[in-house]
């Protein structure tokens, strides 16, 4: 026991001394320490970066009849190392202020309708990445966090989590139903109960090893095992080639693609904070209010997401970038702050990119749905559910989940900014502490966001 507590405390020493240069470049263990801890949110990062890029890969090839075999692992093979090598070179070395840049999971179910509408990619993604700067540049991430209350990133917390293990549950079932429904069963009780066991001892932060060992071995009892056939290999690097010969749309760069691919464009920068917000929540409830230093800094972190969504788009990928989500949220469990974990991502990222078979054993679905299920998404349940406090701030984030369940994280997102800045629901020792401007501000931030995505929809 005493043992536990001495090393929860030297993890809290770190992270409220935790300094390194903001615009210099910092060397891993003299500027900023890394420990066995950090490895967690590393492997976690890579595994959840790999299942979300497969999935854009997927819905793109689905949606533009693409059928070269090699598609997806490729693609999740040149999206995994350029997010590394600038995780490596930003997160690590130059600014360990900011968050890698991983992947916008919510912009998925979206695809098909991009796709069905002839919006094309490359022009998406330089768009986002242009828009993201410009944000960025003005420092308006930071002025959206302002309007942000408890109850707002509470639900949004609480949006994320539940969206998120709806989505592993469904996808593990189809997967189960196909093998033998008992697998599903199994894993789901073994889950539960390593879960359990590990937040009674304290070891919280072990959930991600441990399911991803759960969903290796029960389907091996099965006589179930990964599928490996991508080999050692480099990532094709050629952006004509990519464009032309893989996904055979061409480069793109007319008037009318520009335009179809707007509205989705300010959508995706639109769900940026709620990312950040989500996140940022997670650091502060779990670090302390004297580790300030080693929350991230939302500007910086979607300036190096807007720069990699241009590079990544460029040389033929198809995801868009966000917060590394998969990354931070382990991060905040273990109580790490950046730059160790992020140099220890970015090699893990490389080295599954240029071995390529790592690839299709960190694809294996129950691994998968396992790890991002009790690893990432029961976790953001729990916090989001201990961030709300009075009767007021649950009632707000229950309107905002329902809003964001039935319609749109992003609207569900406004609903809670509205209600809670214009004391809409309250109690007796409530009040709203945003200036006029402030107040002013959430209201167009509201009509931007609702009426980009009313564009996005019926474009």
């Amino acid at each position: 026991m005493n043992k536990r507590k001495n090393r929860n405390d030297i993890l809290t020493e770190e992270l409220i001394s935790y300094n390194p240069k903001k615009n210099g470049c910092n060397i891993p263990t003299k500027d900023y320490t890394v420990r066995i801890e950090d490895i967690i949110p590393a492997l976690s990062g890579t595994i959840g970066k790999i299942a979300l890029v497969a999935a854009f890969a997927i819905a793109w090839a689905k949606g533009f009849g693409i059928s070269n075999e090699a598609f997806v692992t490729e693609n999740v093979r040149l999206e995994l190392i350029v997010g590394s090598i600038i995780t490596i070179i930003f997160s690590a070395i130059l600014n360990p202020y900011a968050a890698p840049p991983g992947t916008l999971a919510p912009l998925i179910p979206l695809i098909p309708l991009m796709s069905s509408l002839g919006v094309h990619p490359l022009v998406l993604g330089i768009l986002i990445g242009v828009l993201g700067l410009f944000i960025a540049r003005f420092k308006f991430f930071d002025k959206i966090m302002e309007l942000n209350g408890v109850a707002a990133r509470g639900g949004i917390i609480l949006l994320f989590g539940i969206m998120g293990i709806m989505s592993s549950v469904d996808s593990l079932s189809k997967w189960t139903s196909a093998k033998n429904n008992s697998i599903f069963i199994v894993l789901i009780m073994l889950g539960v109960i390593a879960y359990l066991a590990l937040n009674k001892m304290n070891l919280k932060w072990l959930m991600i090893p441990v399911a991803a060992a759960i969903g290796i071995l029960i389907p091996a009892f099965y006589g179930i095992y990964p599928e490996v056939k991508a080999v050692p290999a480099f990532p094709i690097l050629n952006p004509k080639v990519w464009w032309f010969d893989i996904w055979g749309l061409g480069f793109g760069f007319t008037v009318i693609n520009f335009i179809k691919a707007f509205p989705f464009a300010l959508l995706a920068v639109v769900m940026w904070p709620t990312d950040g917000i989500a996140i940022k929540t997670i650091q502060e409830s779990n670090y302390g209010p004297k580790a300030e230093k080693s929350i991230f800094h939302m500007n910086s972190t979607f300036a190096l997401a807007s720069i990699r969504n241009i590079i990544g788009c460029f040389l033929g990928g198809s995801q868009t970038a966000a917060v590394w989500r998969s990354f931070m949220i382990p991060l905040s469990i273990v109580r790490r702050p950046i730059g160790g974990s992020a140099f220890l991502l970015g090699i893990s990222g490389i080295i599954f990119s240029l071995l390529g078979f790592p690839i299709d054993i960190a694809i294996f679905p129950p691994l998968i749905w396992l790890v991002l299920l009790f690893g990432v998404y029961i976790p953001l349940v729990e916090i989001g559910l201990n961030t709300l406090k009075t009767s007021a701030q649950k009632q707000i984030a229950a309107i905002s989940l329902l809003t964001g369940l039935a319609i749109n994280p992003v609207i569900g997102w406004v609903a809670a900014i509205v209600i809670e800045n214009f004391n809409i629901i309250k109690e007796d020792d409530m009040k709203t502490e945003l200036s006029s401007k402030n107040i002013k501000i959430t209201v167009v931030v509201a009509i931007i966001a609702t009426l980009t995505y009313l564009i996005s929809i019926n474009i």
